[in-house]
């Protein structure tokens, strides 16, 4: 309810009033009457009434004095004069204190409840427009934050207009004055040891503790301000007056205390890049593109520390990496199954890279373009690309998240390895597979006399230097060892269990001249094939 003051001088008009206003039904709550100004003012001074009722001409203190004195000292109070006197120089005075309305007497009790309602209906807007500007003022401060970052974010892009920008910067209270000014990105390289450490963590904790930390640490020292940008990452904004040298020399030595501290209670290590000193605040965002292209280096040269932009490099061009030929140099490092090699490959391909001044989206293309060329080259079965086709995906989608080069070429190593081992593997599966068959070919050819290296490599459609390598390999003899073991096993087993004569056997093991067979028999055996017939059968 809103609480009403009634003033008038004549007990009869205060008694009228009081008594014939259903005040509570009107929204009201009565204070009482008053006889005068002057203890009317005593009077509000205790209990500030939200509608005062007054007379004009009255004792010590008149309506028009008391309602200047409620206009000044409390604004929120809405003043209606009830009066006798029809006088323009009244009703003008009453404008000048925002009396809301001028009442003449007599007044009925229907007109003051009239009136009593349009005064609800406006202390009811009044109080409405206060709750609202409440809310509003409420959600500004405990928004500022977010509005001081927007703000500097804003700044920082280059999108704020000179006009007007102090003013900007008071409201939200940043204070960035001085001869130089620089910008500086803070960034956590892995938030786990901090998240690890902690139950039911989010990194968005560990996010604004490290803006925490910088921010005591930077305006502390009254070297400028600190915000989150929208990614979350920590942006410092310094500025100073002094030697342009000295100031760079602070600004590091502030930014490695940051990193220290983040450390020492977070456990996170940072990576800080710096822009370039400017002299102007509306070239801050010259200088914010430094710091950017500096975090990009963090890529290329890895993290946990304070890392610049580099002077501007000589660019070799978008082709200048020669990427089919690291290709061919890795993909027969993967074929001889040279692990060292392998590596030493990709992480020189690797150092190209850096060595080219090309940004992280032209590198992460080239390492996707070595990945796709070499497994283009590496010739794998259905079987074997098939189980190698998961890792590559996961990893193809893994290298966008990559923060180091390093970290990346390791991931591109170890796939390269993997395929390396799978080569192997078909190799020893396909080697097997032949020697079997080449096994199987003497068995049911060893008869013939023309059986012979050049035979067998014919029949399986290989080059004789690749079988006679793959054959050994899993039999641990030569083609001709093992054909000649088989013939002189099969002669072996006719000398003893048959009467053939040693022609007749030599011709039955694929030997056409038996002078040979003879000769050959005794190196296996150490007899001649008589001999060997002769002890045999006669046991």
């Amino acid at each position: 309810m809103y609480k009403v003051l009634l003033v008038d001088d004549e007990a009869l008009t205060r008694e009228a009033i009081s008594e014939n206003i259903r005040w509570e039904e009107m929204g009201f709550e009565f204070l009482g009457s008053c006889e005068n100004g002057k203890e009317a003012m005593e009077r509000i001074r205790k209990t500030p009434p939200d509608l005062l009722l007054t007379d004009i001409n009255m004792p010590y203190v008149d309506g028009l004095e008391l309602a200047r004195y409620a206009h000044e000292n409390y604004p929120d109070t809405r003043t209606v004069i009830i009066s006798g006197y029809d006088e323009f120089e009244y009703a003008k005075q009453a404008v000048r204190y925002q009396v809301m309305e001028y009442i003449l007497k007599p007044v009925t009790p229907t007109e003051l409840m009239e009136m009593l309602a349009r005064a609800r209906a406006s202390l009811d807007e009044r109080s409405m427009r206060s709750r609202t500007l409440k809310k509003l003022k409420g959600a500004y401060v405990s928004n500022r934050p977010f509005l001081r970052g927007r703000f500097l974010n804003s700044l920082l892009r280059g999108n704020e207009r000179p006009e007007g920008l102090e003013e900007k910067m008071e409201e939200l209270e940043i204070s960035l004055s001085g001869r130089f000014y620089n910008t500086a990105i803070v960034e956590g390289d892995d938030l786990s040891p901090f998240l690890n450490r902690y139950a039911e963590v989010r990194d968005e904790l560990a996010l604004f503790s490290i803006y925490n930390i910088t921010q005591e640490l930077i305006e502390q020292r009254g070297m400028g301000s600190v915000f989150q940008d929208m990614d979350g990452r920590t942006v410092v904004i310094f500025c100073g007056s002094g030697e342009e040298g000295v100031l760079r020399e602070k600004m590091e030595t502030a930014l490695e205390e940051v990193r220290r501290t983040i450390f020492r209670l977070l456990s996170i290590e940072t990576t800080v890049g710096m822009g370039e000193l400017v002299t102007d605040i509306q070239r801050l965002h010259q200088s914010f593109d430094k710091a950017k292209e500096a975090m990009e280096l963090k890529f290329f040269q890895g993290g946990n520390q304070i890392l610049h932009a580099a002077a501007p490099g000589k660019s070799q061009g978008p082709f200048a990496i020669e990427v089919p030929l690291w290709a061919s140099r890795t993909v027969l490092a993967i074929k001889t199954g040279n692990e060292a090699e392998i590596e030493q490959n990709v992480k020189a391909f690797a150092q190209e890279i850096r060595d080219s001044h090309i940004n992280r989206n032209r590198s992460i293309l080239y390492v996707q373009n070595l990945l796709l060329t070499v497994i283009g080259m590496t010739n794998l079965t259905e079987e074997k690309e098939n189980q190698i086709m998961g890792e590559e995906r996961d990893l193809m989608n893994r290298i966008d998240s990559y923060e180091h080069l390093t970290d990346m070429a390791q991931g591109v190593i170890e796939l390269f390895c993997r395929i390396s081992a799978l080569l192997s593997e078909q190799r020893d599966t396909y080697g097997k597979k032949q020697a079997l068959l080449a096994l199987e070919y003497i068995e049911k050819n060893y008869r013939n006399s023309e059986v012979n290296l050049n035979s067998v490599c014919s029949y399986l459609a290989m080059s004789t230097s690749y079988f006679s390598t793959l054959f050994k390999g899993h039999t641990g003899e030569t083609f001709i060892e093992a054909l000649t073991k088989k013939r002189m096993e099969k002669a072996k087993e006719l000398l003893e269990h048959t009467a053939l004569k040693t022609y007749e056997v030599a011709a039955e093991v694929g030997y056409g001249d038996p002078h040979y067979f003879s000769i050959a028999f005794k190196k296996f055996a150490g007899k001649t094939p008589t001999e060997y017939a002769r002890e045999k059968r006669k046991g």
